[in-house]
């Protein structure tokens, strides 16, 4: 297509965008590296559970996971949320913001139970996840 019609179809701004993108012309500076703004595991049962035992093995693991993955990638996080799905298809989600940046198993497990406890557990669940965010890399100054 024309530069021109694409202008007359897209406008002059869009257009030109379309033109030069269809032709691999990119101005935008190249992006090497970028910081995550979250960590997250999260599992789908192949059976609906409503077995409280193995949600909570379940939750357990993912965080274990999801903490090794933060001190590999040298994070630490204040916003742990709990993702939740139900065998109808309803997805809840609770967070829980700590006091400070942490890494430890143990701080970022209680509070994605601490989540879990706010949520009526009536259905079977189809999936949970657990998720930190407001990552801050530990080579930054964490405050105590």
């Amino acid at each position: 297509m024309s530069i021109e019609r694409l202008i007359e179809e897209f406008g002059q701004s869009y257009g030109s965008y379309l033109c030069e993108a269809s032709r691999g012309i990119d101005e935008s500076p190249l992006v090497t590296h970028w910081e995550p703004k979250s960590i997250s595991r999260e599992t789908t049962f192949q059976r609906d559970v409503d077995n409280w035992q193995v949600i909570a093995k379940t939750l357990a693991e993912l965080t274990k996971e999801v903490v090794i993955n933060m001190k590999e990638e040298g994070y630490q996080g204040r916003t742990v949320t709990l993702k939740i799905r139900f065998n109808d298809s309803k997805t809840y989600t609770r967070a829980k913001t700590l006091d400070r940046h942490r890494d430890s198993e143990e701080d970022i497990r209680k509070a994605a139970f601490d989540c879990l406890r706010r949520i009526e557990l009536t259905k079977k669940v189809r999936l949970i996840g657990v998720r930190v965010s407001h990552l801050k890399n530990v080579g930054e100054t964490i405050e105590p």
